[in-house]
C-alpha cells in the first residue's frame, strides 16, 4: 500500500512539473512575441477622406498603441478608439503580415446645422466648432433646420423630402423650423418664406410649387411670403 502511495505521489509530482513547465512555456511565447522591437508595426496605411477628421487626431489614437506588438495589438480596442472621435462613422482594421496595419475610417456627412450644432444625416448631433466647420465645407450648402430636440429627426426627413420636391421645380430650401405648437415654417434661397401649418405639407409645397412655377417664376421680387395653411388656396405678401 505504501509503494502504491508512493507512485500515485510521483505521478502527481511529475504532472505538476510538467503543468509549470507549460506555463512557463506559454509564458515565454507570449513574451516573446508580445515584444514590439521582435513584431514591431512598421506601416500603417490610412485610408481618409481628412474633411473633419484630421491627421493629427488620427496619429494621436495611433500613438496610445505604439508599444505593443503587430501579433498580439487588439484591433477591436483600435476601433473603439477610433470610434469615440466625434465625425467617425465606420472603422475598419485589418492587420496585413508581417509589419502593417490596415485602416479605413468613414466620416460621418453634414446635413445640416440644428441650432448652434450639426446635424448629420443619419439624425445624430455633433458638438463642434461650427466656423472650423464652415471653413472646412466652404461651399458646401448646409441647410438651417430647428426646432424641439426631441424631433430633429422629423424635421431633417421633412427637409429631404421636401427639397427633393422643390427641386424638380428648381427652387431650394435654406431652412425648415417645426414651431413649438408643431406648425412648420420654411425658407426658400430667394428670400420667400412659406407658412405650411401643422399637417399635409408635402401637398401644400406642391401647390406652392405649381402656382410659382405659373406664375411668379419670372417675378419672384414680387413675393415675399406666402401662407399655405388654406385647403385649396393660399395668401400671398
Amino acid at each position: 500500500m505504501g509503494d502504491f502511495f508512493k507512485k500515485f505521489n510521483f505521478v502527481g509530482f511529475l504532472l505538476l512539473l510538467i503543468f509549470c513547465a507549460l506555463l512557463l512555456l506559454v509564458r515565454v511565447v507570449y513574451l516573446y512575441v508580445a515584444a514590439p522591437q521582435r513584431f514591431p508595426i512598421n506601416t500603417y496605411k490610412i485610408s481618409a477622406k481628412y474633411e473633419h477628421i484630421t491627421r493629427a487626431e488620427i496619429e494621436r489614437v495611433l500613438a496610445r498603441f505604439g508599444n505593443d506588438s503587430f501579433i498580439l495589438m487588439s484591433t477591436n480596442k483600435l476601433k473603439n478608439e477610433f470610434s469615440k472621435l466625434a465625425w467617425a462613422n465606420e472603422i475598419d482594421v485589418q492587420r496585413v503580415w508581417p509589419d502593417t496595419l490596415k485602416i479605413t475610417i468613414t466620416e460621418k456627412e453634414p446635413a445640416a446645422y440644428w441650432n448652434d450644432e450639426i446635424l448629420t444625416k443619419d439624425g445624430q448631433l455633433i458638438f463642434t466648432n461650427l466656423e472650423d466647420l464652415q471653413r472646412q465645407v466652404q461651399v458646401k450648402f448646409l441647410p438651417q433646420l430647428s426646432g424641439p430636440d426631441d424631433k430633429r429627426k422629423e424635421v431633417l426627413q421633412n427637409y429631404q423630402k421636401l427639397s427633393k420636391l422643390l427641386g424638380e421645380y428648381g427652387l431650394r430650401a435654406v431652412s425648415l423650423n417645426l414651431q413649438p405648437n408643431l406648425s412648420w415654417d420654411m425658407k426658400l434661397s430667394d428670400g420667400v418664406e412659406l407658412r405650411l401649418g401643422k399637417m399635409d405639407i408635402e401637398r401644400r409645397v406642391q401647390r406652392f410649387c405649381k402656382a410659382y412655377s405659373a406664375v411668379f417664376a419670372d417675378r419672384p421680387e414680387q413675393i415675399s411670403r406666402v401662407d399655405l395653411r388654406y385647403a385649396h388656396g393660399m395668401a400671398v405678401r
